[in-house]
């Protein structure tokens, strides 16, 4: 056992030597038990903060869905900054593990804000999509946060039914159009009085939440709480 032990630790060390982990952010190789982010980048992490602001600027954009009574994101959005290459590698570079990474790092602050939900949903893609990139990147945030708090993830609770053109370049209007009829609550009554945390990578105008958010709203739920790994203006 040892021996086997042994032989695996070498072999990794060999292709660490041949082939380096380095940071997301800085490019600069990864030492023992760092992950995907060195441990200076990590800690400039621009963090927001809001978790524990019930009044923050997020939460503003849901003042008329009654339901919702907490939203949070774990880091700012900068262009050309730490969150915008993370997302970057999350849902471009085939890398799902980061969003796992990034959810437990985030669970571990959403304790200190102990909002009262018992059931993650992450935002569904459509199946176009799902298929092309092989994996949700939000589920994997919401896998990450599951894993921390010990809530369970329900991913067939709600699904995309229309797909849409990109939200890029789209003023607030806009997006809100084109994100209009497009998801389906599949599983209504395993959603009736619960409360329920909803899960996405990125929230900037609050668009493709805010449909989700208005669909489940629909229904019987009792509190909805959001929260996201990045944010922009």
């Amino acid at each position: 056992m040892i021996l086997k032990k042994n032989i695996r630790e070498y072999a990794n060390d060999f292709f660490n030597l041949m082939f380096p982990r380095v940071c997301i952010n800085c490019r600069t190789i990864l030492v023992y038990q760092e992950e995907h982010l060195c441990t200076a980048c990590r800690l400039s992490i621009p963090k927001t903060g809001f978790h524990l602001k019930k009044d923050n600027p997020l939460f503003q954009k849901f003042v008329s869905e009654p339901k919702v009574k907490e939203v949070a994101t774990y880091m700012h959005f900068n262009k050309f900054g730490i969150a915008q290459k993370i997302i970057h590698e999350l849902k471009y570079n085939n890398r799902p593990e980061i969003g796992i990474m990034m959810g437990r790092w985030y669970a571990q602050e959403l304790k200190e804000a102990k909002w009262n939900f018992d059931m993650i949903i992450s935002v569904p893609l459509h199946p176009s999509k799902l298929k092309k990139r092989g994996y949700n990147q939000s589920d994997q945030i919401a896998l990450g946060i599951s894993e921390v708090l010990g809530i369970p993830v329900e991913k067939d609770i709600a699904s995309r039914i229309r797909k849409t053109t990109t939200q890029t370049k789209k003023s607030k209007v806009q997006r809100w159009q084109n994100l209009d009829s497009v998801y389906q609550i599949n599983k209504p009554e395993q959603i009736e009085g619960k409360n329920l945390l909803i899960v996405d990578d990125v929230l900037t105008t609050g668009a493709t939440i805010g449909q989700l958010v208005s669909e489940i709203s629909k229904f019987p739920v009792n509190n909805i709480f959001i929260a996201t790994i990045a944010a922009g203006q």
